[in-house]
């Protein structure tokens, strides 16, 4: 799955005059607070400022095939098909003649400001089904689908069901065997994926934009007309053990799920995200058509387009509908976007694995209220970009966060410490602040009192600090976004999460506003809760759980002493 921090940090951004910032001595912060109190809303109301998107209506209409067919762009899969080319208009043309476009003179008059740049554009079919396209004309498109549903909507016996559909993505459907499906991809020279999340299932393709046509209904039929076959569904099974070894191999993906598993444990987002071996009698056909009849109505697709044209995608998904209206897919549940959902509980605790390992992995966590549509959430990851961190052998450069407070005061000093970050995690209403770190084990104690120190440290930044965050939180959002599959996820997601997409300006109008109180307060309310710790690998100094509950409230005692 994408980092889901780099997934958040692509919807915070906006450019700032960082000058302005530092050159503002108090009496100028006074005067601004005083006349903008619009600021502290923008933070403390966060995503509910933003508006909901305005739907185009799009109607689904049966059309003749043979139209259909003179549409679609010509693929040839195998020997040697009819070329319907046009001549080459600039054949001949020498290299060092410069060719005028039609447009282009329009075109150069114009500037780059921010209201040139192309805007996200939404429609809605009439069966419910969500598009949100933006084309900034990129010769490769990248089309996602975002199931909304996942482990959290799920009882803890089907919790597991989801993450099947992974494995069973672009495989047999009414449209072409799995060989016919493959090879297809193949001649598109398209990359096609699928990856599960505890709020939502997002099937992704990115391909040539003119071919958008034939790969749009090949991603749609894992939804609308998949033939989950007996034999395909047996090859699925032997995945799972698969995914439960690369976990095993990967420490950080393993402590990170376990994380979720201890943070909510017995409840929603506590669930675990995927299969294991018990899990195998529950994978069947029966179950999983009726998971797909139950979960995947209209009302809970969201098809996303980056470097496509807008009314294209909208006139090829209602035409992948169309043959569906008789009542192959599921019908709409709900006239409303969105869905209900059992509220996350956060409880806390810890989970303990020892394993044959030189080191030890612990990830600490603390619940974000409210998560993504709360009040906290500009503020949290201006402070997980402010403690940053990274690897004790990491090389330097532009961006690295080599002055973040973890890297200063963590890997500058302490030479035990292999890695160290912080991070985290948002879900519709509730999220994690976490740092993550491996250590040399006989100092695993000694690391939680160092991460202590550096918590209670929080009241001391400085300008520079602040101002420091907020622009490295800014560049890696724009280096984020230029990435058309992180913007085709980021736009889904924020749709998933709270039906609005924002703007990189109404972010970066939050994340400006935060200031150092800000970043003490979010810390403060963290910490209120309990912690949640995973260790892995060599775990035998690793304090209680208990004794770190106590220490880092010791953080929150001193705090409130200095008041």
């Amino acid at each position: 799955p994408v980092d889901a921090m780099a997934s958040f940090a692509a919807r915070l951004a906006r450019n700032v005059n960082a000058c302005q910032v530092l050159r503002q001595g108090p009496a100028e912060r006074v005067r601004a607070a005083a006349l903008g109190g619009w600021s502290r809303g923008l933070v403390q109301n966060g995503v509910s400022n933003l508006e909901p998107p305005t739907y185009t209506k799009v109607p689904i209409v049966e059309e003749d095939p043979g139209k259909l067919l003179a549409d679609m762009p010509e693929l040839v899969l195998g020997g040697q098909g009819t070329s319907t080319a046009k001549s080459n208009p600039y054949a001949g043309l020498p290299m060092d003649q410069a060719v005028e476009l039609a447009g282009d003179k329009a075109r150069a008059t114009s500037t780059a400001t921010a209201a040139s740049m192309p805007a996200t554009r939404f429609a809605k079919l009439e069966n419910g089904v969500r598009i949100a396209a933006v084309d900034r004309q990129g010769l490769c498109s990248s089309i996602g689908l975002f199931v909304h549903t996942g482990s959290r909507y799920q009882t803890e016996q089907e919790a597991s069901i989801p993450h099947m559909l992974e494995l069973m993505a672009f495989r047999s459907s009414a449209h072409l065997s799995h060989l016919r499906t493959l090879k297809t991809l193949e001649q598109l020279g398209a990359a096609a994926s699928c990856r599960v999340g505890r709020e939502d299932i997002l099937y992704q393709m990115d391909v040539l934009r003119e071919y958008v046509p034939v790969a749009l209904p090949l991603m749609l039929a894992n939804i609308t007309c998949p033939s989950v076959l007996p034999e395909e569904l047996a090859e699925a099974h032997a995945h799972v053990l698969e995914v439960q070894q690369n976990l095993e191999d990967n420490p950080e993906s393993l402590v990170v799920e376990l994380l979720h598993v201890v943070a909510y444990q017995g409840n929603s987002l506590g669930y675990p995200l995927y299969a294991e071996e018990k899990d195998l009698p529950m994978f069947t056909v029966e179950n999983i058509r009726a998971f797909l009849q139950r979960e995947c109505t209209p009302d809970r697709l969201i098809l996303v387009g980056v470097n496509v044209d807008f009314d294209e995608l909208c006139k090829w998904t209602a035409r992948s509908f169309a043959e569906h209206t008789a009542g192959q897919i599921p019908q709409t549940s709900s006239s409303q976007p969105g869905r209900d959902m059992a509220p996350a509980v956060y409880t806390g605790g810890e989970i303990r694995i020892e394993r044959p390992n030189p080191l030890c992995h612990l990830m600490l966590g603390w619940e974000v209220q409210d998560g993504w549509n709360g009040k906290w959430l500009a503020a949290v990851t201006v402070l997980q970009m402010f403690l940053g961190g990274g690897g004790s052998f990491s090389t330097g450069g532009p961006g690295k966060g080599m002055h973040t407070r973890l890297y200063t005061e963590v890997l500058n000093r302490h030479h035990w410490v292999e890695s160290c970050q912080a991070s985290t995690v948002m879900y519709a209403d509730s999220g994690l602040f976490t740092v993550y770190a491996t250590v040399v084990p006989q100092h695993a104690g000694h690391f939680c009192e160092v991460l202590a120190n550096i918590f209670e440290g929080i009241t001391r930044i400085s300008d520079v600090e602040l101002w420091r965050a907020k622009n490295a939180l800014k560049s890696s959002i724009h280096m984020n976004l230029e990435m058309r599959a992180v913007m085709m996820e980021d736009i889904g997601r924020q749709l998933v999460l709270s039906g609005k997409v924002g703007t990189a300006q109404e972010f970066g109008r939050m994340v400006d506003a935060v200031t150092q109180e800000d970043l003490a307060e979010t810390l403060r309310h963290c910490l209120k809760s309990a912690p949640s710790v995973v260790s892995y690998g060599a775990i035998d100094k690793v304090p209680s759980h208990e004794a770190i509950k106590q220490r880092f409230g010791m953080v929150l005692q001193k705090d409130a002493a200095k008041k």
